[in-house]
């Protein structure tokens, strides 16, 4: 077991969930949105349940990781129950009702139920933070940045510009 990679791959992780947090809490304020902070919570713990598996079964996590590295058309949930036998989101899920957390942040964790528009706040700030990770040219962000301003009723320009702001404000 690689212990650095899973110390590296942990603080990566814990990166993406600030910046996912930050996105999540600047589109909720610009709705006006009376749940912004647990909104910012929810965007912030998307992760945490990968978090977990970094520090108390790294090896089981890195196998994960490279299932996905080797495959690229591998699907992250394909490949956390092929390892773990349950995909994480749907352990944060059980872990965060086991753990009795407010109601109102259960629900907008559950990416389940994206006609919610809180829960599409957490969420799209989550793929946001993700596919950025790298730089700002990942195949996927057009599409992130068209949901988005579909949210925030905006231009997907105006959206970019407004999500890239946010991103330069919270380094």
């Amino acid at each position: 077991m690689d212990l650095p990679l899973a110390l590296e791959a942990l603080q990566r992780l814990m990166h993406r969930a600030t910046r996912a947090g930050n996105f999540a809490l600047a589109f909720a304020v610009h709705r006006g949105s009376t749940d912004a902070a647990v909104i910012h919570q929810a965007a912030f713990l998307h992760d945490f349940a990968e978090m977990l598996m970094l520090c108390h079964a790294p090896t089981m996590e890195l196998q994960i990781q490279g299932a996905m590295r080797a495959d690229p058309t591998l699907r992250t949930a394909k490949a956390q129950r092929d390892v773990l036998n349950i995909e994480l989101d749907d352990l944060r899920q059980e872990l965060f009702k086991r753990w009795h957390l407010p109601q109102l942040l259960v629900r907008i964790s559950d990416d389940k139920h994206l006609d919610h528009s809180n829960v599409l706040c957490a969420q799209l700030a989550v793929r946001l933070a993700r596919h950025t990770m790298e730089d700002w040219d990942n195949a996927a962000i057009p599409d992130d940045i068209e949901a988005i301003a579909k949210l925030l009723n905006a231009a997907p320009r105006v959206a970019l510009a407004f999500a890239k702001k946010v991103d330069l404000q919270c380094l």
